[in-house]
């Protein structure tokens, strides 16, 4: 359908923005839009969107809001709740998995995973679905109040609703800058009004007032357009001559609340216990106040005194306030007493149907410490976990730690909430949760929880709270303690991390000293891992097999010791062992809703798909993580997505520019070298490709995957004779390692050096299971064929060219096969391409 222009409806003072969003509107059936409206309390951010809603009425959409809650962030979803309530029965139009996954947070479906992306994915659907029957606007009110999973979706479809016809309008206090402050959306700020439209406003409301009066209105309120009604209103109501004088500098936000704490105490009691239930509550749901009021024995029709006061609006499913100040007034001046009682109210109507609410609202209605309503908490917690939201476990657990008795229970949930919030994606929460769970207890396994935590912060976000050598110490001082579990997991996450950001002199061999020493299992997955990536080339043959057993038989490993494997099979060269380990840490945080870990594993798996010779699937991989890793502030996966999408767009001749090095990670670092040297290789920039592919030498593991490219690019700039060390060095780990990968890179190594050229082609071809890289295959029989054309020997320089350009041709190499078509021409099999 096509509406038409709407009407720009008259509020004082908004002209400009009304205009906008009216445009925004006229242009949604060519393409939807997303904008942030930001205001001060009072400012008149609800009077513009109500606007807004109904010039879209007017034009044919349909109205879709939400407005967030101060103690909603607590539990979480609540926002998505109220924006889809009304849409929920379309559901059963998704697509299977999208469906079941909506209507399991809605608690009306089939139990599904929590698999955040395929819920955010739900939604989209859903809302298109709804936009391509009918335009749509969205309206989010205070942002700044929705609980993050919310928040994060609410991120995911204002980046996309251009394709839509879809209007998001988003408000939100200045103050408040992080909610959706990072998407890059354009921003209307609802600023104070001028004096003339101030002073147009009072008079449109009240066309009697006093000049004198007017003037007082106008002097306390400060352009704030809720202060100029209800001071206005106010003023009217004393009398046209009873101006008085207010103290002085009250703010106009205090003024505020004090009438409405006065309009509120002049209600009936029972009109007033109802109205604090409702500020009190989460939700602003009729059903669930009306449960507990029966609770307290109170009628709920005693709240058409406060609705008809002004203080409500209360609708066929709703009580609503009619400004958040309203309900912060009402429920910050009431006594501790009636607020107790509320909250145990709720909490009894809650218990059976909504039990992580009701512990929050034991929780607000607990004085001093109470293990029982701290474990209510953090089965909440736990709830939330289940669900994939960890932010709001993080909060119900921070929460249960003020009400835990005992310190220890205090630093094993303060551990909890640490990694919970390292799973939210939260890395300053995390630092803070860890070091008050350090501080709170000197229990060994808490301390070893809290640093394999750090660890796997340093991994996904690179802030850098793990060193390798502490991490050493402190496992060596477990072990002393007798806690050797605890200390193989500290001594090996020493190896790890030493993988990743470069090994110290002399650390290696502490580490694999303090290994042999620990009294567990040489085969205990965490040793073996440990070991590989310590010295791969030393260990391939007893860790090798095991490596690859642990990989086949998965189900009773954790998925942190599967992404272990992925590291160790990399280090070993063994790529689809790699894909294969990362592909499955990557669903089981998939299925967690550990967003962090997932796309930091997924950026690793890029990798791996890039050195399996998958381009395509390693550039839809990088290129599905890119975004979403930068939101997240996750440097580590940016980084090597990049370095994935630069390598495969150099190898099908895409304009490409791979990042330069300089992160503080070597394995990072040497992705990022490795990729810069491709992309100068198929440009014909010998001499930079050389110095490029030179500094992958910082990580063994990248170095080895370089090394055929290093022989090619040195062999054109004129530096043959400084790689042979290299390439000798190469051929050692190849033969240790046993990888196919690295024993035909080596190969085509030498041939590229001229040393014996028609062995070392020969060998590299004939490796088993050389096919399992028809991309490293191809290029050794290019390098062949033009070695066979010089020699004069055409009929094998054809056969080798001709299977070469297959190859390429199927995997859109196009430099590689344009060379290729030009070493066939001079062999006088085909024209080169034009």
């Amino acid at each position: 359908m096509n509406p038409a222009p709407a009407p720009v409806p008259e509020i004082v003072g908004r002209a400009e923005p009304l205009s906008r969003l009216a445009g925004m509107l006229d242009r949604a059936t060519t393409g939807g839009s997303a904008i942030l409206i930001s205001g001060e309390p009072g400012a008149g951010k609800t009077t513009f969107t109500g606007a807004v809603a109904r010039m879209a009425t007017g034009a044919g959409f349909q109205v879709l809001t939400c407005t967030g809650v101060e103690s909603e962030t607590e539990v979480g979803l609540a926002g998505l709740h109220e924006l889809l309530r009304v849409a929920i029965n379309r559901a059963g139009e998704l697509p299977p998995q999208h469906r079941d996954a909506l209507l399991s947070v809605f608690g009306i479906g089939p139990p599904a995973a929590p698999d955040r992306l395929l819920l955010t994915l739900a939604v989209y659907g859903l809302l298109t679905h709804l936009a391509d029957e009918q335009p749509l606007l969205l309206v989010v009110e205070d942002a700044h109040w929705m609980d993050e999973p919310t928040v994060n979706m609410i991120g995911f479809l204002a980046q996309r609703v251009t394709d839509t016809a879809i209007v998001m309008v988003v408000t939100r206090r200045p103050d408040d800058s992080e909610a959706l402050g990072t998407l890059g959306l354009d921003e209307i700020l609802i600023d104070r009004l001028t004096e003339p439209d101030a002073r147009t406003l009072v008079r449109h409301r009240h066309p009697a007032i006093r000049d004198h009066v007017l003037r007082q209105v106008l002097n306390e309120a400060d352009g704030n357009p809720l202060a100029l009604v209800e001071l206005s209103g106010e003023a009217m109501d004393r009398g046209h001559d009873e101006a008085t004088d207010p103290p002085v500098q009250v703010p106009v936000r205090a003024r505020l609340e004090s009438g409405y704490v006065a309009r509120f105490e002049a209600l009936s009691p029972q009109t007033q216990d109802l109205l604090l239930l409702a500020a009190a509550s989460s939700e602003t749901s009729l059903p669930e106040l009306t449960a507990a009021a029966k609770c307290l024995g109170l009628d709920m029709d005693a709240l058409t005194d406060a609705e008809d006061d002004g203080l409500v609006v209360i609708t066929a499913t709703d009580v609503s306030f009619r400004h958040p100040l309203i309900r912060s007034a009402i429920y910050q001046r009431a006594s501790l007493y009636r607020r107790i009682r509320v909250h145990r109210t709720l909490a009894q109507a809650l218990s059976d149907n909504d039990p992580p609410r009701a512990a929050w609202h034991r929780a607000a209605a607990t004085l001093g410490r109470d293990e029982a309503v701290a474990r209510d908490l953090e089965n909440a917690a736990r709830i939330g976990t289940s669900r994939g939201n960890h932010a709001a476990a993080m909060r119900a657990l921070e929460k249960a730690v003020h009400l835990t008795p005992a310190p220890g229970d205090q630093a094993r949930r303060l551990a909890l909430a640490a990694q919970a919030a390292r799973l939210a994606g939260l890395p300053e929460a995390t630092r803070r949760l860890s070091a008050l769970a350090a501080d709170t207890s000197a229990d060994p396994e808490t301390h070893g929880e809290l640093a394999m935590i750090r660890i796997a912060a340093d991994v996904t976000d690179g802030t850098r709270s793990s060193d390798p050598i502490d991490l050493l110490q402190q496992g060596l001082r477990t072990a002393r303690d007798g806690h050797a579990d605890i200390a193989v997991n500290l001594i090996a996450g020493a190896a790890v991390l030493g993988h990743s950001r470069g090994m110290p002199d002399g650390l290696q061999a502490r580490i694999e000293q303090a290994l042999a020493e620990l009294p567990v299992p040489e085969s205990d997955p965490r040793c073996v891992i440990a070991r590989t990536v310590l010295a791969p080339t030393s260990h391939a043959d007893t860790t090798g097999p095991l490596i690859r057993a642990f990989a086949l038989d998965d189900a009773n490993l954790s998925t942190w010791i599967i992404s272990g494997l992925a590291i160790a099979a990399e280090s070993l060269q063994d790529w689809p062992l790699a894909v294969r380990c990362w592909s499955a840490a990557a669903e089981r945080y998939r299925a967690s809703g550990a967003l962090s870990d997932l796309f930091t594993v997924r950026a690793r798996l890029s990798v791996a798909l890039l050195a399996h010779d998958r381009l395509g699937e390693a550039l839809r991989e990088a290129e599905a993580v890119a975004h979403s890793a930068t939101g997240m502030d996750l440097p580590s996966a940016v980084a090597f997505t990049a370095a994935v999408t630069a390598h495969v767009h150099a190898w099908q001749g895409r304009p490409a520019t791979a990042p330069e090095p300089g992160s503080d990670r070597v394995d990072v670092d040497a992705v990022l070298a490795w990729s810069a040297g491709i992309v100068a290789l198929t440009q014909g920039l010998l001499p930079q490709a050389y110095t490029a592919l030179c500094a992958t030498a910082g990580h063994p593991g990248t170095a080895l995957l370089a090394i055929a490219d290093l022989a090619e690019a040195a062999a054109g700039a004129g530096h043959a004779g400084d790689v042979r060390a290299a390439l000798a060095g190469a051929a050692r780990q190849a033969e240790s390692l046993g990888s196919p990968l690295a024993t035909m890179l080596v190969h085509r190594g030498y041939a590229l050096l001229g040393e014996n050229t028609d062995e070392h082609c020969l060998r590299a071809l004939r490796v088993p299971d050389a096919d399992l890289y028809p991309l490293q295959t191809a290029r050794t029989r290019l390098v062949y064929g033009e070695w066979l054309r010089r020699n004069g020997r055409i009929p094998e320089a054809r056969a080798e060219l001709t299977a070469a350009a297959t190859s390429f041709e199927q995997a859109g190499a196009r430099p590689w096969l344009a060379r290729t078509r030009i070493a066939l021409s001079a062999a006088g099999a085909i024209p080169p391409a034009s």
